[in-house]
């Protein structure tokens, strides 16, 4: 099949045109850390403020298709908490933004149980936002989200930590999550799958499958933090296990990851792609990383492992990029 991975290089290089044109910065208020990180921070005296923005993505056309929007708030609710958390803050806010061809009520109300749902496990509240019917702009909807946090500056993880001898812990994704889906519907199409029909290898439906709400980190990372010196933290999303190398430039080496879920072992077998093209591109089962050092580890899984499924699946060297020798993927940067 012809390969559907988003050119992070391009992609870096598009960023990178915008942003040099950002050149504004308030004299007061200003922002902590650079842009184009996980989460952004403006400071607040001993506190700082995040601010995320995120949406689902052509996950929605699934949604569209299938006629079951009551799980996609939650998934714009986790692509925007599980960003914020990466550096320490607490989401307590968020906007959301919705982009419709029409007006519908049943749609109207999925999308408020999911969102509903979202906001309680990540414990924030949802205070406004955006609802826009633009029929020539959308064919379906498009759903987004703005978060907001706060963390006290003197706890903020940045990463700049890490170093030779730490562990790498992965918390379990919940599946697919909300990024890869391009490739996703190419090869459901090209291999004449129905969303009704049941997945190869699972007893749910393709459509279940597929949409299976991401996984909200919220609690876990924070409650680990109050307890834990977390070193750094990764959210795995769009670039797959490449958002590893956003925390610092060392090598990571996952030597022990979890074993590859069917979902992944299916869509790989289907769209006839390498494992260096599915760790690229999905979260290959680790939906969130978290590094530490060796004497924190037993804390660490003692606040964790009873509430998601967690591993230890690496450790930091130095040096650069991130090698997974079990599938002989080696990778290095981002973009």
């Amino acid at each position: 099949m012809e390969r559907k991975i988003i050119d992070r290089k391009s992609q870096g290089e598009f960023v990178s045109n915008f942003l040099r044109q950002i050149k504004f910065k308030r004299s007061d208020f200003k922002t902590i850390n650079s842009l184009g990180g996980f989460t952004s921070l403006i400071d607040l005296g001993n506190f700082a403020v995040s601010f995320n923005n995120d949406g689902v993505g052509t996950k929605t056309i699934i949604a569209a298709e299938t006629n079951k929007y009551n799980t996609i708030g939650i998934d714009c609710v986790a692509m925007n908490v599980n960003d914020a958390i990466t550096v320490g803050a607490e989401p307590i806010a968020m906007l959301d933004y919705l982009s419709l061809k029409e007006m519908d009520n049943e749609i109207a109300r999925q999308l408020g149980i999911g969102f509903n749902v979202g906001a309680q496990i990540a414990n924030l509240n949802i205070v406004g936002g955006e609802t826009a019917i633009v029929p020539d702009l959308v064919k379906n909807i498009d759903i987004s989200a703005t978060s907001l946090g706060l963390i006290q500056k003197d706890q903020i993880i940045t990463g700049e930590k890490i170093s030779d001898g730490d562990l790498i812990f992965a918390l379990k994704s919940s599946g697919l999550h909300s990024n890869g889906f391009t490739t996703v519907r190419k090869i459901i199409k090209d291999n004449e799958i129905d969303y009704e029909d049941q997945f190869p290898g699972d007893s749910k439906r393709v459509a279940d499958v597929l949409l299976e709400p991401t996984r909200i980190y919220v609690r876990e990372v924070l409650d680990a933090m109050s307890i834990v010196p977390i070193k750094g933290m990764a959210n795995i999303t769009g670039g797959g296990i490449k958002n590893i190398a956003r925390m610092k430039d060392m090598k990571y080496v996952i030597d022990n990851p979890f074993d590859v879920d069917n979902v992944f072992l299916r869509l790989m077998d289907m769209g006839n792609l390498s494992f260096s093209e599915m760790f690229e591109i999905f979260n290959m089962g680790m939906g969130y990383i978290v590094v530490i050092d060796p004497e924190s580890k037993t804390d660490f899984l003692n606040i964790v492992r009873n509430r998601v499924p967690v591993k230890e699946v690496g450790h930091v060297e130095n040096g650069s990029g991130i090698t997974i020798p079990e599938y002989s993927v080696e990778m290095h940067g981002y973009y």
